[in-house]
């Protein structure tokens, strides 16, 4: 995986939009970044592992962290990094959630985070799970991988050179996935432990069942019993007592049942003769009891013949009864059809009285509707041309307006006009103070400007000799000489006084010209207001304008007021003549519905008297007919009628049944007198009192015999459970002390527990095999690094047997052949060490991965810590590994490397916040 351009948008101390195109770097060699502290050095290949997996590289800030303090709220925070893998070119995206200013309204909302994925092929993904999956595929390895190969940060190194097998065994298990190991081995220690508990409950659970032996107090074997609940006997002599305790308490049991069947046969026996006696006692009573109520029963039978009789004779007045019942039910039909006639009578009545008034409420509002209708037309012809009027009062409006819009520009000129007035006096002003100023000056120097002539003069007059030549005039003779004038200045003194009038002299001129230059400007405005003015009022001069313009606004305005008032009233007619037609259309229909509706209920009057004159024909023909005048009398009747026929028909039954029981009851006496008769054919003599005291002997005897079988049975059972259970239990523990000690050596071995043998677990092991292939690969650049003076290596012996081993690691120093650990290296050596263990660990890491490899790498700090040569064979080492397609990059602020390295990236920290890069090739 080789990146291509890398842009970042408010990540990390990067705010604005910083776009890296890293095929500046080139495709092999070594690249510096560099820059200030905390500008955002390793921030770049945080955002290139971000970009790839969704995550940073360290784990100190989690994905929704990473947008920059230093943001404006409106930049987007976002990652986006193009790289080539395996000759294809793919396309990244992301972003992390964070809160946003809204787009719309005030506030902030929380932006989502998001993912995209292009593909060489141009396709697109866009949901975060499949970019994931989609970029573990592509790239052969995770997150944690690729920050384990991609960046060797030294300070993790160095911590991984120095580590006790402990600590490095940790670092291992989440490099490398051997937790598995680790897991069995946590699994072997549990089951151990498990199954040696388990072996403590058996031969606990055989103490509980050895406590629930029963035996008898007097039987020999009761010492034996004590001996073994003691723990005085073996598992065998435990089986054996109580086989033997069985035997004899099952021949006992045997014994018992055998006496107690015979006994219990012998009382079953006499309980049934003296039953037999006592019964046959109870039918002697019996027979006496029947032969007595068979004599007082007799009279009453013949009695009750006679009222059977007597109620016969009533049968023909039940069937009279049925008859008239039988008609009133047959008229019952006819009373509901009276009901129903009368209740549509009614109905029909309500009816009509409700069309009625139904007719004459809807006459009076068709007349009602039909005025409304009226009233609106005549209301309408009034207002037909208020469309008109309103057009015609807007258009007058827009013209009025048009004109005090016109107006208002005038007044405007008009106070430009005075501004620029107002001006020009301040100008003029100005001018008539400069001109004194000026002229004051111009006599100062005119009068400094004569005395410096004259004391030039003066100066010159006292060189001149008699006979001697003037050098001004010729003259020889010199009859009235200048004589030097007082206070007059120095050269230089009037060249100043000069100065200040040619100045005063500048700045009147200048104030001319400005003064000029507003009266012309004036005169052109005036001349503008006043064409203008002349298009709206009749007015000659400038100064006339205000008055005339004044008074036509006040003319317009009082127009546009009226105009105003009128169109309001004649919008309201308007709006009333829309309402009028669009009122009498539906006014109308109403109207046409009233009448349909009238015609149609005076129709179904018609009907309604019809039908009503034919209900009340039927009513009078169906009371005529009728037994009653109304259903209740008809239905009274009948029940009147049914209890006269039940009275007489349960008398009837009453005699009848009352007949027949005593009629059974005579038959039941004389039934149980030939039973008991027949019974006591076969008369047996005996002393009920005497059989029953034998049956209570032996009943005792059968008790205690019952007592001494359950006893037997109750200790059979007993024992017999304790047997099975100690014979199962047993057997239990036997399997699981075999499965313990099976196991407990498999624990011991896995987690380094063998006695006189060093401590090495199944997982340090596994980590050795690994370790020994990091050292191996290590130590090809480690003796680039330091000209072949040392190698490491995993140490082969523990110091004890006591503490964990395995991972302990010692350096070879070959100019003396010493071998010690290296802990003891110096500060530039541990980093030589540890740079060379972490390259080491990269390529493992790679060839665990599957081969995969990156033509792009990091290496984080360390260097500040080597000497010139040591910073060279560093260097060195680091360029060995950019063969082929590899780009290294070294992220340090260390001034030599600036210096050997040409191609860099340069951070720096801006004076406004946030980071800045730059690219140097």
């Amino acid at each position: 995986m080789r990146p291509k351009k890398l842009i970042m948008s408010a990540f990390g101390p990067y705010a604005g939009r910083t776009e890296l195109d890293m095929d500046a770097l080139g495709t092999n060699g070594l690249y510096l970044i560099t820059g200030d502290t905390g500008a955002g050095k390793t921030t770049i290949f945080d955002a290139i592992t971000y970009a790839l997996y969704g995550e940073a590289s360290g784990n100190n800030r989690a994905a929704d962290m990473l947008r920059s303090k230093y943001a404006e709220a409106k930049t987007p925070t976002e990652v986006e990094l193009l790289f080539e893998y395996a000759g294809k070119e793919y396309c990244i995206k992301r972003n992390p959630e964070y809160e946003r200013q809204k787009t719309r309204g005030e506030g902030m909302t929380v932006e989502k985070a998001g993912a995209q994925l292009r593909f060489p092929d141009g396709r697109v993904i866009a949901n975060r799970n499949e970019v994931n999956k989609a970029i573990v595929e592509i790239m052969g390895i995770d997150r944690n991988q690729f920050a384990q190969i991609a960046m060797i940060a030294q300070g993790d190194f160095l911590k991984l050179l120095i580590a006790p097998t402990d600590e490095r065994k940790k670092i291992f298990q989440k490099i490398f996935h051997t937790q598995n190991y680790y897991v069995l081995q946590e699994k072997l220690k549990t089951e151990a432990s498990q199954l040696a508990r388990e072996y403590d409950r058996a031969r606990e659970s055989i103490k509980q069942y050895v406590s629930g032996i029963v035996c008898e107090e007097d039987n020999a074997l009761l010492v034996n019993v004590d001996k073994t609940k003691n723990e005085q006997l073996p598992i065998g002599g435990i089986v054996e007592l109580l086989e033997t305790l069985l035997k004899e308490d099952n021949i006992r049991y045997n014994e018992y049942t055998q006496k107690y069947n015979s006994l219990d046969a012998a009382i079953s026996e006499k309980a049934k003769l003296i039953a037999k006696v006592e019964e046959q006692k109870k039918t002697e009573d019996s027979l006496a009891e029947s032969t007595e109520k068979l004599k007082e029963t007799e009279p009453r039978f013949a009695e009750l013949k006679k009222a059977v009789a007597a109620a016969e004779e009533k049968k023909p007045e039940i069937t009279a009864l049925n008859n008239r019942i039988s008609v009133l039910n047959a008229e019952l039909p006819e009373y509901e059809a009276l009901e129903l006639k009368a209740k549509r009578k009614k109905e029909i009545s309500e009816t009509i009285s409700a069309s009625s008034k139904s007719i004459e409420e809807k006459s009076e509002t068709s007349a009602k509707v039909n005025a409304e209708i009226a009233e609106l037309d005549a209301e309408l012809e009034t207002l037909i041309k208020s469309e008109e009027e309103e057009i015609k009062l807007s258009t007058q409006k827009e013209s009025i307006n048009k004109i005090l819009s016109e107006i208002a520009e005038i007044v405007t000129s008009l106070s430009e006009v005075n501004k620029l007035e107002k001006d020009l006096r301040e100008k003029q002003s100005q001018y008539t103070s400069l001109e004194s100023i000026t002229k004051d000056k111009k006599q100062t120097y005119d009068l400094k400007h004569k005395l410096h002539l004259d004391e030039q003069a003066g100066i010159l007059a006292e060189t001149l000799e008699e006979g001697a030549p003037c050098p001004v005039c010729g003259s020889t003779t010199h009859p009235l000489p200048a004589v030097k004038a007082e206070g007059a200045p120095t050269k230089e003194e009037l060249e100043k006084i000069k100065q200040d009038y040619e100045m005063a002299a500048g700045k009147l001129t200048q104030a001319s010209e400005a003064a000029h230059g507003v009266k012309v400007k004036i005169s052109e405005k005036r001349e503008s207001v006043l064409t203008s003015a002349q298009k709206l009022v009749p007015v000659e001069t400038y100064d006339g304008i205000p008055e005339a313009v004044l008074a036509k606004q006040k003319e317009c305005e009082s127009a546009l007021f009226d105009l105003v008032q009128e169109l309001k009233d004649i919008k309201k007619k308007v709006e009333r003549k829309k309402l009028i037609e669009e009122l009498v259309p539906n006014k109308k229909l109403l109207s046409e519905n009233l009448k349909n509706e009238t015609i149609k209920l005076e129709k179904g009057l018609i009907a309604l008297q019809a039908e009503l004159n034919s209900a009340e024909q039927r009513i009078s023909e169906l009371k005529k007919k009728l037994s009653f005048s109304a259903k209740e009398e008809a239905v009274k009747e009948i029940e009147n009628l049914s209890n006269r026929r039940g009275t007489i028909e349960e008398a009837l039954k009453a005699a009848a049944d009352e007949y027949s029981e005593c009629e059974k009851t005579i038959a039941g006496y004389k039934a149980a007198i030939k039973e008991a008769t027949k019974i006591l054919e076969g008369r047996i003599e005996c002393d009920v009192e005497e059989e029953k005291k034998h049956l209570s002997d032996n009943i005792e005897r059968r008790s205690i015999l019952s007592d001494k079988k359950q006893s037997a049975m109750t200790r059979i059972t007993a024992n017999k459970g304790v047997l099975d259970n100690i014979l199962a239990k047993s057997e239990e523990a036997s399997e699981i002390e075999k499965k313990w000690r099976w196991v407990r050596a498999l624990s011991n071995t896995a987690n380094g527990n063998i006695s006189g043998k060093e401590k090495i677990m199944l997982e340090t092991f596994i980590q050795m095999t690994y370790f020994d292939r990091i050292i191996e690969r290590a130590n090809t650049r480690l003796v680039v690094m330091t000209d072949g003076q040392y190698e490491l290596k995993r140490r082969a012996k523990a110091e004890n047997n006591r503490s964990q081993s395995g991972l302990e690691l010692d350096v070879i120093d070959h100019t003396n052949g010493s071998e010690r650990s290296v802990k003891t290296l110096s500060g530039g050596e541990s980093f030589k060490a540890s740079l060379a263990l972490a390259l080491g660990l990269s390529d493992e890491i790679q060839s665990y991965a599957g081969g995969i490899r990156l033509d792009t790498m990091f290496v984080d700090e360390g260097f500040g810590s080597l000497d010139e040569t040591s910073l060279q064979q560093a260097v060195r080492a680091l360029a060995g590994l950019t063969e082929g397609n590899r780009l290294v990059g070294i992220i340090s602020h260390v001034a030599e490397l600036k210096e050997r390295i040409d191609k860099q990236i340069v951070v720096t920290k801006e004076k406004t916040g946030g980071s800045a890069v730059k690219i140097i090739s």
